[in-house]
């Protein structure tokens, strides 16, 4: 499986990254055969994105999916917050920001079998801006 961060989103992650303070919130795209196409960010608080009715409303309102989740410069045990049922099947992204202010992203599938635990993703493309001429 792929994640495919489109233009709008990684723009808003480069946004928030560069500011150096922690920040998480939901992922919303569509799933299209083996790739996750994820369109837009929308950052939460970590109590709101744990609710079931966060997700819901949030899907219903912006007509998107919420593919999963992204976290920037948060702690490590942040993760774990997100082992449970409402996110089974979805995504997990870290994002640190190395000293040259660059993103490096590291995607996790949240996946069950009697326990949860993060499957590696095979693969992240970040959609850059092409120019013409």
């Amino acid at each position: 499986m792929e994640l495919v961060i489109l233009q709008e989103a990684r723009k808003e992650l480069l946004l928030r990254a560069g500011s150096g303070r922690p920040a998480q919130g939901y992922l919303l795209g569509r799933q299209t055969g083996p790739g996750l196409f994820v369109e837009k960010v929308m950052p939460l608080t970590w109590n709101e994105l744990l609710k079931p009715e966060t997700l819901v409303l949030v899907e219903q309102n912006q007509g998107l999916d919420v593919l999963g989740v992204f976290s920037l410069n948060s702690r490590p045990e942040s993760r774990r917050k997100l082992l449970r049922p409402l996110f089974a099947g979805k995504v997990f992204l870290s994002i640190t920001v190395n000293s040259r202010g660059e993103i490096k992203p590291r995607a996790r599938l949240i996946e069950f079998n009697r326990q949860f635990y993060f499957k590696p993703l095979s693969r992240i493309i970040l959609e850059v801006e092409t120019e013409d001429g």
